[in-house]
């Protein structure tokens, strides 16, 4: 009597055998299914042959049996493997050790078959027979080969009425079943998760192949059209596979349908006409419908190169620019809308004038990001849209502007930024303070000295103070330099404190500007008696004899 390991073994074999049937049917033998499959069942005979030189199958009509041990049974006439076998006269099957991949292969291809629905004239035996296999060994009873349309049922019926023999031979296989162990129903080749995810892949894959035939059919008719009437139908039909492969996330397909189309617009050595209708469909794929198909591949879970995003925004005509400002408002993630913010840098070269319509935006964030985008554009006849911009209620929104009016200058930028100085929020104090140095005009200078010569200015905060002395410093001039000389020299009976405070922002301001010239004054004020004022002359100090 075999073990229960053996047993086992014959069964999981069994559920291989059925598991290959419906795989093989489906997918050629070069699919990572098929290969899997056939892989599996020889690893599984490998293992079984270490136990045993041979593994023989006794088949009856709905029942498989392994050394007078049942290891499969099923009473339908679908899928049943025992029935399988049955029908065509096979009664044994007998493996043994030395049999080869391919020859496993080359079985479970012959099981697989649909004898059916193949219109073939072979059967089961026939292939076996045809193959000649070395390790595999069958036994066949004659007298049930038949080959009518009613190949089934004639050969149930014939079944019944055989002779004695076999007759008895039934009664003895169901005398087994009846006195042995009870065989609960087994639930064969039931397919995990893992197989329906494969499954799903292959799907995948196939609707993956056939889009991508429809696209170059669609290309090769476009590029053989004649009449206005074949391009009319062709623009509709480019849409239509946009927004199809975009509903299905197929990033990959849509934007190579685009960069086609985009190359096909300004191709030499093809009619006008194809130029002209490229574009077309270019401009109607720029819609709104498409640019939220986009946005929900953006805020989904596949991952996406950002290469594919970008080379499909690049691609969209510019009237994608309004749907884009209306998705920047809407995405979740925030790579996303660092992704649209770039494209629109693109498009917006092409019309600023539509990016501008995006400043009466209601969500801060958005009008914020257009700020960004105009600066990256760096067209300075967006100052005049950013000038009343300026007054918008949110302090990040500011600050955009502000570093804008820094990148672009132009007319009414010195003045607005002066303006900002006397804002109440040091915020937007502090960031005029920043773009007035970066833009390092005299004019801008001056605005900066005059502010630190007011009678109030000493009443400010330390940390305001040294803001101001800091930006000055960019000025390296003699009379920068000379006005900071003024300041640290400067002693006063009255308001000590502030003074101090401000003798010692204009050491640090000469420490930055790293003229060693002011060394001695720095030194004669080393020792003056404040600690604010000796720190950072001696910081000031330092700094210049260490500056290269």
């Amino acid at each position: 009597m075999p073990g229960n390991e053996e047993i086992n073994q014959v069964r999981e074999i069994i559920r291989l055998f059925l598991k290959s049937k419906k795989i093989l049917k489906m997918y050629p033998s070069n699919n990572p299914l098929c290969v899997n499959i056939t892989d599996a069942c020889f690893a599984k005979f490998t293992e079984f042959f270490s136990l045993t030189e041979k593994l023989s199958l006794k088949i009856g009509q709905n029942h498989i049996f392994y050394d007078s041990e049942p290891v499969y049974s099923s009473t339908g006439k679908e899928d049943n493997l025992a029935l399988f076998f049955f029908k065509d006269g096979l009664r044994e099957i007998t493996f043994r050790r030395g049999l080869s991949r391919e020859d496993m292969y080359d079985f479970l291809k012959i099981i697989s078959f649909d004898f059916s629905g193949d219109s073939m004239d072979d059967d089961v035996v026939t292939l076996l027979w045809e193959k000649d296999f070395q390790n595999i060994q069958y036994v066949v009873d004659e007298i049930t080969i038949v080959d009518e349309e009613d190949y089934d049922s004639r050969a149930v019926a014939e079944i019944e009425d055989k002779s004695a023999d076999e007759v008895s031979l039934l009664r003895a296989y169901e005398d087994t079943l009846k006195n042995g162990p009870s065989v609960k129903e087994l639930e064969i080749a039931s397919l995990t998760d893992k197989d329906l995810q494969d499954l799903a892949i292959e799907f995948e894959r196939d609707t993956l192949d056939k889009t991508g035939k429809l696209v170059e059919i669609l290309f090769e008719m476009f590029l053989l059209s004649e009449t206005e009437d074949d391009f009319n139908d062709l623009t509709g039909f480019f849409a239509g596979v946009v927004e199809y492969v975009l509903g299905r996330e197929e990033i990959d397909t849509a934007t190579g349908i685009l960069l086609k189309l985009n190359y096909l617009k300004d191709a030499k050595g093809i009619s006008d006409e194809i130029r002209y209708c490229a574009k077309k469909i270019l401009v109607n794929i720029s819609t709104e419908k498409i640019i939220n198909l986009l946005g929900n591949i953006l805020d989904g879970g596949s991952k996406i190169k950002d290469k594919k995003i970008e080379d499909f925004i690049k691609c969209l005509d510019i009237q994608a620019i309004k749907p884009l400002i209306l998705l920047l408002g809407e995405l979740k993630k925030i790579h996303s809308r660092k992704l649209v913010v770039e494209m629109l840098v693109i498009l917006g070269k092409k019309n600023m004038i539509s990016l501008i319509e995006g400043l009466n935006d209601s969500r801060w964030f958005v009008v914020r990001n257009i700020i960004y985008v105009l600066r990256k554009i760096g067209d300075r006849k967006a100052v005049d849209y950013l000038l009343k911009t300026l007054k918008h209620g949110d302090t990040r929104v500011k600050k955009e502007v502000i570093r804008a009016f820094g990148e672009l200058g132009g007319t009414g930028v010195l003045q607005s930024l002066s303006n900002c100085l006397d804002d109440p929020d040091f915020q937007i104090e502090s960031a005029a303070l920043t773009e007035l140095g970066n833009i390092g005009f005299d004019d801008a200078k001056r605005i900066i000295l005059k502010r630190i010569s007011d009678g109030d200015f000493g009443s400010r905060a330390f940390e305001e103070k040294k803001k101001y002395f800091e930006v000055i410093s960019k000025w390296k001039d003699k009379e920068v330099c000379e006005f900071m000389a003024d300041i640290v020299g400067k002693k006063t009976f009255f308001g000590r404190t502030r003074n101090y405070e401000n003798r010692a922002c204009a050491a640090y301001s000469l420490g930055l500007i790293g003229n060693r010239e002011y060394l001695p004054l720095l030194n004669n004020y080393r020792n003056e008696g404040n600690r604010l004022l000796n720190e950072y002359v001696t910081e000031a100090i330092r700094q210049i004899e260490h500056e290269k």
